[in-house]
């Protein structure tokens, strides 16, 4: 997991991660090849040809979270998930805060680099980046769903409870497919979720989500919503539910990018950070 920077805005730093880890990023599927016809490709087809194709996928994502205080909190996200050899390979986010001091990330799976005004103001002269060192889970996420198991997206299309024509979404006429899935079924088709750094068991496997896909005709999902309400935080008895829901919008199917991190002499390590009264 990121480790905050700070312990006076540990509360805050420990909800936008949440948020980073929920949309680390969203939804992937893959243009087809010329030559194949279009009624040939499912969305768990597509999704596969897309975590092998070295290709990219641009999300939008707001997630509102209301926590045991009771106040909202909305989390907005953009950026880019470059896939391939069947997963996501890095993710390049920024996140919005609402407009407040926008934070940017470069994730790969065995580290992530951070740039901010406040870590601006401990960072060495001439550095404008901090690297952390730590395992991370690269997903296409919508919620708690991790989209890019290509099971999970089969599951939540076998229960589909309604399927109807919708709007349009990044130029794409799409078919709005929606149901409902509990955290146990999610996580018996993909046993490596987690749920808040917990595998969900008992209450937890209980918990219904509230899903809606847009596809289109190309088999592309244009846009994902989930809302969950989860029971608190796993092994606290004295927190109140949280309530998730998700809204992601993707576009941009099939660019070339490359995400690199920042040149090595703009970077620091935590070990070099200045600090600061508090």
């Amino acid at each position: 997991m990121i480790t905050p920077a700070r312990s006076r805005f540990e509360e805050d730093d420990r909800m936008r991660l949440w948020s980073l880890a929920l949309t680390i990023a969203s939804v992937a599927v893959i243009v087809p090849p010329s030559g194949v016809a279009e009624a040939r490709l499912d969305p768990v087809a597509a999704l596969r040809r897309q975590l092998a194709s070295g290709k990219t996928v641009t999300f939008s994502n707001a997630t509102v979270f209301k926590a045991w205080d009771g106040e909202p909190r909305t989390f907005r996200q953009s950026g880019v998930h470059e896939l391939a050899h069947g997963e996501v390979i890095a993710s390049e986010l920024l996140d919005l805060k609402d407009g407040k001091d926008p934070e940017r990330f470069i994730v790969f799976p065995d580290r992530y680099y951070e740039q901010s005004s406040f870590l601006g103001e401990r960072l060495p002269e001439g550095k404008s980046w901090r690297v952390t060192e730590d395992k991370q889970s690269l997903a296409l996420t919508c919620g708690h769903m991790r989209l890019s198991h290509p099971a999970t997206l089969k599951t939540l299309l076998a229960g589909t409870k309604d399927k109807r024509p919708a709007g349009v979404y990044d130029g794409a006429r799409t078919t709005l497919h929606e149901g409902i899935i509990t955290l146990g079924e999610v996580a018996k088709a993909d046993p490596d979720l987690r749920v808040l750094d917990h595998k969900p068991t008992g209450t937890y496997a209980q918990v219904r989500i509230n899903w809606k896909l847009w596809i289109g005709q190309d088999q592309l999902v244009r846009r994902c919503q989930s809302s969950s309400l989860l029971p608190g935080w796993p092994g606290k008895d004295d927190l109140e539910p949280m309530q998730f829901v998700d809204d992601v919008r993707l576009s941009r199917w099939g660019r070339a990018t490359d995400i690199k991190p920042p040149a090595a002499d703009q970077v620091a390590t935590r070990d070099e950070l200045i600090d600061t009264p508090e």
